[in-house]
This record gives structure tokens, C-alpha cells and sequence, in this order.
């Protein structure tokens, strides 16, 4: 997505990096804003959902430790997971 000047500036001033940028952006809610601008907002709503995803995601990463697929010509032959 390009940045305008004035949108540089104010991203600089208020330390806005990349990635949170672009989580709002992915996650925010969109409403339409005057003159046929979109106002994408990232408010408690939004951030308790991701919350929850993450949480979910993590559970499933700890779940997986030790998994293994074992491929072959680019098909999967078995799948186990050690103790």
C-alpha cells in the first residue's frame, strides 16, 4: 500500500512501524469515512478476537512439538509424533 507524505510524517511521529500497521489493516473493522475514505479501526473488539486466535494457535504449536512428516516425491508417507 502506498503512504502519502502527510501519512509518512504522522506514522514517524506516532511510532507506528510496519507490523502494526499492517495488523490493524488485516484486522480492523471498516466504516466509511467523509469524502469516500474507508477508516479502518483496531479497537477492543478486534484485538480480543486476535487475542483468542493467537491463544488457540499456541495451544496447537505446543500440541505439534515433536511432529514429524515423512514425504517422499511430493507425497506424505506417514506422520507420527515422538514423546
Amino acid at each position: 500500500m502506498k503512504l502519502t507524505d502527510h501519512a509518512q510524517k504522522r506514522i514517524k511521529q506516532r511510532g507506528f512501524s510496519k507490523i502494526p500497521l499492517d495488523i490493524v489493516l488485516r484486522h480492523g473493522s471498516q466504516k466509511k469515512a467523509p469524502g469516500g475514505a474507508v477508516k479502518v479501526f483496531f479497537g477492543r473488539k478486534e484485538c480480543q478476537k486476535i487475542v483468542g486466535e493467537l491463544k488457540q494457535a499456541i495451544q496447537l504449536m505446543d500440541k505439534l512439538k515433536g511432529a514429524s512428516v515423512i514425504m517422499h516425491g511430493g507425497r506424505i508417507l506417514t506422520v507420527y509424533k515422538n514423546s
